[in-house]
């Protein structure tokens, strides 16, 4: 039991804290980009009103620039939660594999000799 909490120190600790925060928060920040990607529609609803006095469908269905600017716009919301998921995730796992990999080569030092 101590070889193991020899092995595993504060550092490590801390390591795999900032990893499980990491990887917990991933989720969270892409649902909150997809909260902002749906936001969009209620943005350019406003918009629709408050600028060219009709509704969303009404404008949207005007010109099909309209509509390709939404769909710009949601999509580069959603892209940016994926590369923030992604890079928490990556953050997450590779300081995983840090911690693994240094507990190995400590757990094969302390067996060899």
């Amino acid at each position: 039991m101590s070889e193991n909490n020899n092995l595993f120190g504060k550092k490590h600790a801390t390591l795999w804290r900032i990893s499980m925060w990491a990887s917990g928060m991933a989720p969270v920040v892409f649902f909150i980009f997809g909260i902002l990607a749906l936001w969009e529609i209620v943005t350019y609803g406003a918009l629709a009103h408050n600028q060219y006095q009709t509704d969303l469908t009404s404008l949207l269905s005007r010109d099909f620039f309209y509509i390709v600017d939404l769909l710009l716009k949601i999509a580069q919301d959603f892209i940016n939660g994926a590369v923030c998921f992604l890079v928490l995730k990556g953050i997450a796992l590779g300081l995983d594999m840090i911690v693994e990999t240094d507990i190995n080569y400590r757990e094969k030092k302390v067996e060899g000799g």
